[in-house]
């Protein structure tokens, strides 16, 4: 088996041989990667095109846990405003239930850097005072299978927040609502 596939989506379905760790899927709207891990199923556009003959392909972006409860959302955003003025960074993992940890790490107004967490399905960082974007320096970072998100102006009432999955270096916006829900039986104590 490849590496990576190179599929089309035809009338009769996906045509082609899928790849170990991932799939180009060109369709009739452009070319997709489609990945899966433990944690989440994606299909993402990674260029737009017209191309005649094909079926169209969706963006899909599945948690297989379902959704993360709003309260790991809330409290990793109360966690950073706690001590607004350098940035930080926490993860939200998988292990029989969604977990907010904060690894070791050290923040400075401008930086952090830190420990990654094994069984990561998002990473939330902070920009501490600044507006909420994805950096140079994010997007180097953030190349493996999972959802970001960056959380901007702390000092204010209500911060910035974007939101992201990313797909081995390519990316899609989500909204919050696409990524959070009500609480699943399983993230009721701490591992």
């Amino acid at each position: 088996m490849p590496l990576v596939g190179y599929r089309y989506f035809t009338d009769k379905g996906l045509q082609g041989e899928p790849g170990l760790y991932y799939d180009y899927v060109t369709g009739a709207n452009g070319v997709f990667i489609r990945a899966e891990n433990r944690f989440i199923t994606a299909q993402i556009r990674v260029a737009e095109a017209d191309i005649r003959g094909l079926q169209p392909v969706i963006t899909l972006a599945h948690l297989k846990y379902g959704k993360i409860p709003w309260s790991l959302y809330h409290l990793a955003i109360s966690q950073m405003m706690v001590n607004a003025l350098i940035e930080q960074y926490f993860a939200i993992i998988w292990r029989d239930g969604y977990y907010l940890v904060r690894p070791d790490q050290e923040g400075t107004p401008c930086s952090c850097h830190y420990v990654r967490v094994p069984d990561t399905v998002m990473e939330f960082h902070s920009h501490a005072l600044m507006s909420s974007f994805f950096s140079g320096i994010d997007n180097s970072d953030e190349v493996s299978m999972a959802i970001y998100a960056v959380v901007g102006r702390l000092d204010q009432m209500i911060p910035e927040v974007d939101m992201r999955l990313g797909v081995y270096g390519y990316y899609t916006d989500l909204t919050p609502n696409e990524v959070f829900g009500d609480v699943c039986p399983q993230c009721q104590a701490p591992p």
